[in-house]
């Protein structure tokens, strides 16, 4: 565990993190660019007077891209490791052609609803897949990790977990 200490403003911070001229804390090595704001270490002030990440590109279509992209029969820029299914399309390293004719992400799994889903998801007592370290409450549902039972007697959830969750009952690109 890092060490932490206290800050000006109350809360703890990584130690080498700096307060900057904004009042704020920034993690070591941020520097203020020209445009009054903080920036990681390595980022640089681009030809179009943004600051982009270290080992960014100028594309042949005059935008900045990350490392290790390349550009494609399809002249666009896709990330290290992509490659053209039989679809044509490009796919991301490790996505695999399921049995449903559609690529899937490295590590989804074809459930016994003869739908894909999320890399760690669980069925359920209720019959349904659920993300990974999902819980059963005491109302009979599933919930996320670090949810807890309200006041009034309901869970209280993350909305993007819930919105996550739901995309997973459906079936990953379902």
């Amino acid at each position: 565990m890092e060490p932490k200490f206290l800050g000006i403003d109350g809360q703890y911070h990584t130690a080498g993190s700096f307060l900057g001229t904004d009042g704020k804390y920034h993690p070591k090595g941020s520097f203020l660019g020209r445009d009054g704001n903080y920036h990681p270490k390595g980022s640089f002030l681009g030809s179009d007077s943004r600051y982009h990440r270290a080992g960014e590109f100028i594309g042949h279509d005059g935008r900045y891209h990350p490392q290790g992209q390349f550009v494609g029969c399809d002249g666009q820029y896709h990330p290290r490791g992509s490659y053209t299914g039989t679809d044509g399309r490009y796919h991301e390293a490790g996505a695999y052609l399921g049995t449903d004719g559609r690529y899937h992400p490295v590590g989804s799994f074809l459930g016994t609803d003869g739908r894909y889903h999320a890399r760690g998801s669980f069925l359920g007592v209720d019959g349904r897949y659920h993300l990974p370290a999902a819980f059963l409450g005491v109302d009979g549902k599933y919930h996320q990790p670090g949810s807890f039972l309200g006041v009034h007697g309901q869970y209280v959830d993350s909305e993007s977990w819930l919105a996550e969750e739901h995309r997973n009952h459906g079936g990953l690109l379902a």
